[in-house]
C-alpha cells in the first residue's frame, strides 16, 4: 500500500506537511519523517494512538491502541509498557485506510501533539518509500520558550 498522509500540529492553523510512506515502512520511519519535516532537532519519546477518528479529548485518545517508541515499550523510564514498538510494527498492520485519523504524541514533556488525516490508501507495487511532498508554513521552534515565540 501507499498511503498518503496529512501532519498537522494540534492547536496551530495554517502549518501542514504531506509524506507520502509505504505500508512496509514502520511507524518509527514515519516519526523521523515528522520529525524532520517539523524541523526538530532534538529527539524524545513519542507515541502514535490508532483512534481512527478525529478528537481533541486525551482519554479517547489515551484508550485507542498505541504505538510507540522503543524504549517506552517495556517500562522504560518508567513507562506503562506493554506497548507495540514502532521500531517493529510496520503502517500496513495498522489497518489504515482513507478518512482514518491518527494522533501522535512528541516529546512527553513539551506535548506536541499531531493529527494525521490518511489523505489515500491506494495499492502500489513500491517498497519502502517515503517521502515529503508538501510542506505549508513554517514550523514553530520545537523550544518555543527558549526562542522566545510562540
Amino acid at each position: 500500500m501507499l498511503y498518503r498522509l496529512n501532519v498537522t500540529i494540534m492547536g496551530l492553523e495554517g502549518v501542514y506537511r504531506t509524506i507520502e510512506v509505504s505500508g512496509d515502512c514502520t511507524f518509527d520511519q514515519l516519526h523521523w519523517a515528522i520529525f524532520k519535516c517539523f524541523d526538530r532537532y532534538d529527539p524524545h519519546l513519542y507515541s502514535f494512538f490508532l483512534t481512527g477518528k478525529d478528537t481533541d479529548s486525551l482519554r479517547t485518545i489515551y484508550n485507542a491502541p498505541e504505538i510507540t517508541h522503543p524504549d517506552a515499550v517495556d517500562g522504560f523510564l518508567g513507562m506503562d509498557g506493554g506497548k507495540d514498538s514502532a521500531a517493529d510494527r510496520m503502517l500496513d498492520s495498522a489497518g489504515l485506510r482513507e478518512g482514518m485519523v491518527l494522533h501522535y504524541w512528541f516529546d512527553f514533556g513539551d506535548d506536541w501533539w499531531h493529527r494525521i488525516r490518511v489523505e489515500s490508501a491506494e495499492e502500489a507495487d513500491v517498497r519502502k518509500h517515503l517521502k515529503i511532498v508538501e510542506s505549508v508554513g513554517e514550523s514553530p521552534p520545537q523550544y518555543p520558550d527558549a526562542e522566545g515565540e510562540w
